[in-house]
């Protein structure tokens, strides 16, 4: 426990300007908000730096492009790229038909019930892929629950195992048990995610 909170405290000013970076995506146009939604999609089960990549490859028909071209642009470049597009291409589309601006459907709902929506409406999200959307467009008080995070919690005594969440229920119990963890040792929650994954990975990214 006291070599991570070395860390968490050696992270914490990183990890509170990558926060920073992130609120100011709330004000954010349609176009950044689902270049962000495509991130999480391609690196879910991934890495970060996957889902950077599938961006720039992207960018030039992200917006309009079929999906045919969707699946050229990342075609054998990235994990899982013919079912990813998919997922994308799907999303974009059912963002139309809810209204056609993520920006206009982001501000209508409470954080919480957000996520639970984007769950429900889109492919590709699961609660920790909607959390991962949600906090890089400003959200807060979510929990990533990753396997970083899960290993972590659990060398730390905070659960009992690392097995991933398998249903909303589940996911939000291990959200609680982290919560109250931080609470208990005056972590801020949102740093903490940041704080555990660079404890695992080295880096922070987003």
């Amino acid at each position: 426990m006291k070599e991570f909170v070395l860390h968490y405290e050696k992270v914490k000013p990183v990890a509170e300007r990558k926060l920073s970076e992130f609120s100011k995506h709330k004000d954010s146009e349609h176009e950044a908000l689902f270049e962000e939604m495509a991130f999480c999609v391609f690196a879910a089960n991934s890495s970060a730096k996957m889902g950077l990549k599938a961006v720039e490859l992207l960018k030039p028909v992200l917006h309009e492009g079929s999906l045919d071209d969707y699946r050229k642009a990342v075609w054998c470049k990235v994990r899982f790229y013919n079912k990813r597009s998919e997922y994308l291409h799907y999303n974009r589309e059912k963002i139309r038909v809810l209204g056609g601006d993520l920006r206009d459907l982001m501000n209508d709902v409470g954080t919480h019930e957000l996520r639970k929506l984007i769950v429900k409406e889109f492919k590709g999200f699961g609660f920790k892929e909607a959390s991962h959307f949600l906090r890089n467009i400003g959200h807060k008080g979510l929990c990533i629950i990753d396997k970083h995070v899960l290993n972590v919690m659990k060398e730390l005594g905070v659960l009992k195992n690392n097995k991933p969440p398998r249903n909303e229920k589940e996911y939000l119990e291990i959200e609680r048990k982290i919560k109250r963890f931080a609470e208990k040792n005056n972590f801020d929650v949102d740093v903490l995610d940041l704080a555990v994954w660079s404890y695992k990975t080295g880096e922070i990214i987003k």
